[in-house]
């Protein structure tokens, strides 16, 4: 019995020690986990910013001394010297969207606006133009006093590139962001010619995850727009400038630290040629369309904002001269960004009643867009695994809505388009309006 006792004592000791091995075992994958994870921001363990005077691109070895030849020291984190998306400016990285963006919800405001005026006939939805611009639907109040037209369209747009991001040191242009717009426009019909005036209020904002930045923008343009109808097709064109005013921050990789620059300010310019017609099959219309657009923000040099990290580490510099442990700021280059796009589309709207006109869009859109671009790295990591900007190439639009005449006075619309087959890229934009007829 003292033996089988033993035997029983050994295997429940057994069975304990794998239990503990077990959880040993767990713990460690978990920690581990949790160390990976927290890896796309690392640190530096000292707090140093990536600007600091002390801060090497050596392996970030800093010399206790404040020297690179100090005998001995500390490791403050690799992400300064290794990074390069991650060290640059979220304008950079998105500038080029966000042309994109202001230029198809300005421009596409006026041409589809040029688009309803100059099909629109005395029967078409009870005196109220009407088209789909491939960001949503215009509507207007057409032939107020002496001739004129007043004309409004919104627009509202969620988008993300979700190219991978996991580390700082390996690059991505990760962003996702929301931008809105708001164009009032007047114009006068002078025969078979259209001539008007579009003024147009613009706000975007955008979180860049490698920098775990965010750009903020918002201004205002004007543009003036002509178009003429030839019978079987109408020409338009249009020209515009104004000013947007960008806020932008970042983190610094060494202090973790905000890094920004606030109030900057950088003019407009656009211009746009485009053809389109309109046919007619029972309660069916079919409008093709072909539109160029031109869209340039300059933006001025500027100056990032770093803050003090508050570093404690103290020391003598070479030759008997004091340390001197201060950040710097960094001076951000003036730049261009643009966007041309050649845009092919066809809307079919059915005229189902007076009250309901449904309708379908689809559009290719060939962009020549200024792409992400990111700092060089102070020192190579020596891994292919960086990942390059998304190139911004063209995309397909499709979409659709509901235009409304609800009352002889009261007409609206509501109408969503999704972007597609753009490199990295979502996007969905809603349009709404309600619409008072004088």
């Amino acid at each position: 019995m003292s033996i089988l006792k033993l035997l029983n004592n050994c295997l429940l000791m057994e069975n304990n020690m794998n239990f503990f091995r077990n959880i040993l075992v767990l713990s460690l994958l978990a920690l581990s986990a949790m160390v990976l994870n927290s890896r796309a921001y690392a640190y530096g363990d000292y707090g140093l910013s990536c600007t600091n005077d002390v801060y090497g691109v050596h392996l970030g070895y800093v010399g206790a001394a404040g020297t690179t030849t100090a005998n001995y020291g500390v490791y403050a984190g690799l992400d300064c010297a290794y990074s390069g998306g991650g060290r640059t400016n979220s304008s950079a990285i998105v500038g080029g969207d966000i042309t994109r963006m202001a230029a198809n919800a300005v421009i596409g405001a006026v041409t589809g606006r040029l688009s309803a005026a100059m099909n629109n006939n005395s029967d078409t939805a009870a005196h109220m133009s009407y088209s789909n611009n491939g960001s949503g639907i215009g509507m207007a109040a057409n032939h107020l006093v002496g001739g004129l037209s007043i004309w409004s369209n919104f627009s509202n747009s969620s988008f993300e590139n979700d190219q991978t991001f996991t580390s700082v040191q390996l690059d991505s242009n990760n962003y996702d962001g929301d931008a809105s717009a708001v164009t009032v426009g007047l114009d006068k019909r002078l025969g078979n010619m259209l001539i008007g005036l579009a003024y147009t209020t613009f706000d975007l904002d955008i979180d860049t995850a490698v920098n775990k930045g965010n750009i903020d923008a918002e201004g205002e343009t004007v543009g003036l727009y002509f178009g003429m109808n030839t019978g079987a097709l109408n020409i338009s064109a249009g020209a515009g400038q104004g000013e947007y005013e960008f806020n932008t921050e970042r983190m610094d990789l060494g202090s973790d630290l905000t890094i920004t620059a606030n109030d900057i300010t950088a003019d407009v310019t656009y211009f746009h040629v485009g053809l389109s017609g309109e046919i007619s099959r029972g309660k069916l219309s079919f409008s093709p369309r072909v539109n160029y657009r031109s869209f340039d923000i300059d933006m001025p040099a500027f100056t990032d904002i770093v803050p003090n990290d508050g570093n404690s580490i103290t020391g003598t510099g070479g030759s008997g001269q004091a340390a001197v442990f201060t950040t710097a700021d960094e001076a951000i280059a003036a730049k261009t960004f643009s966007s041309n796009m050649t845009e092919a589309g066809l809307s079919v709207a059915l005229s189902a009643t007076s009250k309901l006109v449904p309708f379908v869009d689809v559009a290719y859109v060939k962009e020549d867009t200024t792409s992400a671009a990111y700092n060089n790295e102070a020192l190579s990591d020596g891994t292919a695994a960086d990942l390059g900007a998304s190139a911004p190439d063209g995309y397909v639009a499709y979409g659709g809505g509901i235009m409304l005449n609800l009352q002889s006075r009261l007409n609206g619309y509501i109408s969503v388009q999704e972007v597609t087959n753009r490199d990295d890229y979502n996007e969905t934009t809603v349009s709404g309006s309600l619409k008072l007829r004088f």
